[in-house]
């Protein structure tokens, strides 16, 4: 799965990963077993959830959000679903899959009582029309592009597909189970301009959710199809037990927090911020620490083994002050990364050393020795080296760049609704000052921060990815070429190095060699310092409303988020 912005730390990205490598069928019977040995549930209820922003799509090509992105499973469902508890597939859409053994071509085969929610079947037309609409150039995809560059799709008949990678690699496999998830031909067949068609917001899909409303700033529902066809599929069977999934749209996250303790939100992922400085602080006694308590609500810190979505400032580096790696060095030394999990998080996150995941395997054991550690006179020494001066003799840095004098001023910009990035914005412009740096700080919303940076009408942004692929695959962000067509490489980030290990990474089957490649690379990356890498949290923290939601197992070993579809009403 792809990575996704953050729109704010409250909600954490799904993680979706998986290591097998290649087979005739990367199917394996033990896969789903936690999911089919789910207790018997009464289905029904409303559970009542949060989001922080409205969604600008909810079409599995163009959203580019983690929170929505986590939405779209339930109104289109994957070729393949993810078992977070063994890191297996088990089938979903498709009820077959065949992988050659040039590893090249992926055969998939479609249930045969798959319908979309207005009662046609889904086909191979869809997948085709799918798959020509994602590769269209003017569709606003750049980012699912950049996964399938090399790809050819063939159809074989009605129901069977081909899927074809010129330069296959470990992911191919995960990553089109994951992200290639079937739109309806005809629904979007004769819209003149995809991008801005009806039904990116108003999907007919094939999940086991439809769309029953969306109110703009106030609500989202989702109700649940009770006739869909997956609930013939064991796995499925005790999953997606709500009636209605309704996401207040609130923007604050302490705003959320208080309808949690209200009753009116059954369950909110926090923040550290909340979750330190409430939960663990002056509203200690309302909380119990898991679901045996007496208490209405009980929230936890639930830490497992998914790769840590992470949070970062993006220089853009095609402006003149940030184009010169030795000062964006010296900028990293100008943070106070102790200070931020400290005051910010609460001591619930890590110093972020890697581009994907410090914890996992991608990153080589030694990174920790290379950190940039906070050291503002070690900072201030770089940026003179680098040419700085106060050249005015006004405490503000400039430097000659072209022949033109610049001062070293800038916007730093974030998404209104996150109040932990505004404490994060306000200690970097605080630091930077003591270095002779102008920091203004901006908050914008959150889907308008995310045309500024398509546009790359920026400075620099202080924003979150969510981690992908266990084995990362770091072409979407990190080569050259995904600076183009609104690709999210949008700080303009190259190093013809790290592109000539990102190709030979993209054609490496091997896991083991896989992980010592992205070490190179996130190495690479992380020494170039194209964003200041600040922190991520391993697994996700979450309130629930203690008698309203009820579960066996509350996370499987892989989760990240809350795992809504295993939770049901008592």
């Amino acid at each position: 799965m792809k990575p996704k912005h953050i729109s704010h730390v409250a909600l954490l990205l799904g993680v979706i990963f998986a290591t097998a490598a290649f087979a005739s069928s990367p199917y394996d019977k033990s896969a789903g077993d936690a999911y089919r040995k789910l207790p018997d549930v009464k289905k029904g209820g409303t559970i009542y959830l949060q989001e922080g922003t409205n969604p600008k799509v909810l079409n599995p090509l163009l959203v580019t959000d983690v929170d929505y992105a986590d939405i779209i499973p339930f109104i289109y469902s994957r070729l393949m679903e993810h078992d977070t508890e063994t890191n297996q597939y088990y089938y979903l859409l498709a009820e077959k899959l065949e992988v050659s053994k040039d590893h090249k071509t992926m055969t998939y085969t479609l249930r045969k009582d798959a319908v979309w929610d207005d009662g046609t079947p889904v086909t191979s037309d869809d997948a085709e029309f799918t798959f020509k609409t994602m590769m269209d150039q003017k569709v606003e995809a750049a980012a699912l592009r950049a996964y399938f560059d090399g790809f050819t799709f063939e159809k074989v008949d009605g129901k069977t597909f081909r899927l074809i990678s010129a330069n296959p690699n470990v992911n191919t496999v995960d990553f089109t189970n994951d992200s290639f998830q079937i739109i309806q031909k005809k629904q979007f067949a004769n819209v003149p301009d995809f991008n801005k068609g009806k039904g990116i917001i108003e999907p007919v899909g094939n999940g086991p959710y439809k769309v029953k409303a969306f109110s703009r700033d106030q609500k989202l529902e989702l109700e649940r199809n009770p006739n869909w066809w997956g609930y013939k599929i064991a796995e499925n069977k005790n999953q997606y037990n709500f009636d209605t999934l309704f996401y207040r749209i609130i923007p604050d996250a302490a705003l959320a927090y208080e309808k949690l303790l209200k009753g009116d939100i059954d369950i909110l992922s926090m923040n550290s911020d909340i979750f330190g400085n409430k939960v663990h602080g002056i509203d200690k006694d309302k909380f119990g620490k898991d679901a045996t308590t007496d208490k209405a609500v009980w929230a936890s810190h639930i830490k497992t083994e998914a790769p840590a979505p992470w949070s970062y400032i993006g220089w853009n580096n095609k402006r003149p002050i940030f184009a010169s790696k030795k000062t964006r060095q010296a900028l990293a030394h100008l943070i106070d990364y102790d200070e931020i999990i400290k005051t910010v998080y609460y001591g619930e996150a890590i110093h972020c050393i890697s581009p994907f995941g410090s914890l996992t395997p991608n990153t080589a054991p030694n990174q920790k020795q290379k950190a940039f550690a906070f050291d503002i006179p070690k900072g201030i020494a770089m940026l003179k080296e680098d040419g700085w001066a106060d050249l005015d003799h006004t405490n503000t840095l400039s430097k000659m760049i072209d022949g033109k004098k610049v001062k070293f001023e800038f916007t730093l910009r974030f998404n209104s609704e996150n109040q932990m990035r505004s404490k994060m914005a306000q200690m970097v412009k605080q630091n930077f000052s003591k270095a002779g740096i102008t920091v203004n700080v901006q908050a914008i919303e959150f889907n308008a921060l995310l045309d500024v940076m398509d546009n790359r009408d920026f400075d620099a942004v202080l924003m979150g990815w969510g981690n992908g692929m266990l084995h990362a695959d770091s072409k979407q962000i990190w080569h050259s070429k995904s600076w183009l067509n609104k690709g999210s490489n949008y700080i303009g980030y190259s190093n013809p190095e790290v592109d000539k290990l990102i190709e030979q990474a993209s054609s490496e089957l091997s896991g083991a060699k896989h992980f010592k490649l992205t070490q190179k690379i996130g190495a690479m990356i992380y020494d170039d310092q194209p964003y200041a890498f600040l922190v991520e949290i391993p697994g996700y923290i979450a309130g629930f409303q203690t008698r309203k939601v009820k579960a066996k197992k509350w996370a499987m070993k892989y989760d990240s988020k809350p795992n809504l579809p295993i939770y049901a009403a008592p």
